[in-house]
Formats: C-alpha cells, sequence, structure tokens
C-alpha cells in the first residue's frame, strides 16, 4: 500500500527545526484516524517524496513514531503501521484504568471553579447535535475531557496519558463504523455521571467512575476486533484502579 499525497497538508520547510516535528505530527494524525491503514509499509524515500523533504527530518519523524508505538521498524530504511493487536489494546488500556483513575481522584480533590467550568462546557459540546452528527468533532471534545479531568494530577503523569489517549484513538475511531445509531447515548451518561461526582467533590467516586468508563470501552473494543480475547487482566486492572481511587479518598479525609 503507497502514501496517497492528497490526504496530507503542505509542509512549511522555512523552519528547518520543526519539518521533523510536522512531518511527525501529520503523519501521527493520519495514522490515529484511520486514512493511514493499519500493515501499511512506509519507506523514508516514499515519505520524504509525498513531503517534498529531506530523508534527515523524515528519519527522525519516523523514530518518533516508532517510539510512540505508532511504527515498527522494518529493513531497508522501511517502517510498518502496527496493525490491530489485541494485546496492545488490552495493554494501553490497563495502563489507562490505573492512571487514569488515580488522576481524576487527585484532580477532583484540587478542583478550581475555572476548571468545573471549562468540564462543563466540554461536556455540553460532548451532548451537542454537533458531535452526533461528526466523529471528528466528537473525537476532539472528549479527547479534551480526558484531558481536562486529569489536568491536576502533575505535568508527567498528563503527559503520559496523553499519550496513551492518543494511541488508543486509533482504535476507537478504526471501530467508529460498527456504532449503532445512537452509539453516543451510553458515553454521555458516563459522562455526565462523572462530572457530577467531580463537581461534589466525591474522588472515590469520580476516580471509580472513569475507571469504568474507560474498562467498558476497552471492553466493547476486544469483543469488537478480537471477541475470543480472554479480558481477565483487563478486569483486574479495573479491580485494582477502583481500590486505587479510594485509598486517595481516605488519605484525604485523614488530612
Amino acid at each position: 500500500m503507497t502514501l496517497e499525497p492528497a490526504i496530507f497538508q503542505p509542509i512549511d520547510k522555512a523552519d528547518k527545526r520543526r519539518t521533523a516535528v510536522e512531518v511527525y505530527e501529520s503523519l501521527r494524525e493520519s495514522i490515529l484516524s484511520g486514512d493511514v491503514k493499519p500493515g501499511t509499509i512506509l519507506s523514508q524515500v516514499e515519505v520524504a517524496r509525498v513531503f517534498d523533504v529531506s530523508r534527515t527530518p523524515v528519519r527522525e519523524a519516523m523514530r518518533m513514531l516508532q517510539e510512540g508505538g505508532l511504527l515498527v521498524g522494518e529493513p531497508n530504511h522501511r517502517s510498518r503501521v502496527v496493525g490491530f493487536d489485541p494485546k496492545d489494546i488490552e495493554a494501553l488500556y490497563m495502563k489507562r484504568v490505573l492512571l487514569e483513575a488515580l488522576g481524576v481522584a487527585i484532580t477532583t480533590r484540587r478542583m478550581t471553579p475555572p476548571l468545573m467550568v471549562r468540564l462543563e462546557e466540554t461536556i455540553r459540546g460532548l451532548e451537542s447535535e454537533e458531535s452526533h452528527r461528526d466523529f471528528e468533532c466528537w473525537r476532539t471534545l472528549h479527547r479534551r475531557l480526558h484531558q481536562l479531568i486529569v489536568s491536576e494530577s502533575g505535568s508527567s503523569m498528563t503527559e503520559d496519558l496523553a499519550g496513551l489517549e492518543l494511541r488508543s484513538a486509533r482504535y476507537q475511531s478504526a471501530n467508529k463504523g460498527a456504532h449503532l445509531p445512537g452509539w453516543w447515548q451510553r458515553g454521555e451518561a458516563e459522562h455526565r455521571s462523572l462530572f457530577d461526582a467531580i463537581a461534589k467533590g466525591d474522588a472515590a467516586l469520580a476516580g471509580e467512575l472513569a475507571a469504568r468508563h474507560l474498562a467498558r470501552t476497552a471492553l466493547e473494543l476486544l469483543a469488537a476486533l478480537a471477541p475470543e480475547y480472554d479480558t481477565a487482566r483487563l478486569r483486574d486492572s479495573l479491580h485494582f484502579a477502583i481500590a486505587g481511587a479510594r485509598g486517595v479518598a481516605v488519605a484525604d479525609g485523614r488530612r
């Protein structure tokens, strides 16, 4: 499979230092959205030709994509877009369930009025007709929501979670065609319940709801993409995440 130049935006080569980053971001978005399909072989020569840049920034961009888990190296300066691996889905969501439950519990303890306003605006956006019609609009707002609910857990954790969310987003994009009419309804109810728990300052409940929301998403993805896969480890992660969120709340009560 070859790259289709029409799906990429022109690269501004005036700032040489940013060329590699721009190639990386363009390729990453195309992989996450599904425009560049799993299993696609990317050669440095072809990518350089499509973007009309030298191979040096392409080499750096593809290295960053490999570090992010979106590409695997192949012989002769080529890479392959990672396919839909149930083990990868499981590992991604096990990490997200555990880390995000903790991040939400911590953020709930540190909530501020301005952050609550941003959260509510995002929730309303997800509930809008525009989001129901446009998956890309929904995906942008959904990413923002998951960033906001862990935003007070520290820069290192928020960066780690943002990377995990980006990697898991490609599986949601690949599975979006399987959604039935009204596919957003259960997610909306979960988002609203999570918002209500955060608004009440209930860190334990907020962490638990975040963990259950992510675990449910992962289980649905695995059921669709690998129905025979054993999900016991994912369920174990959910139980540990709930216990961890409750531990944060208990520690808070002792202060």
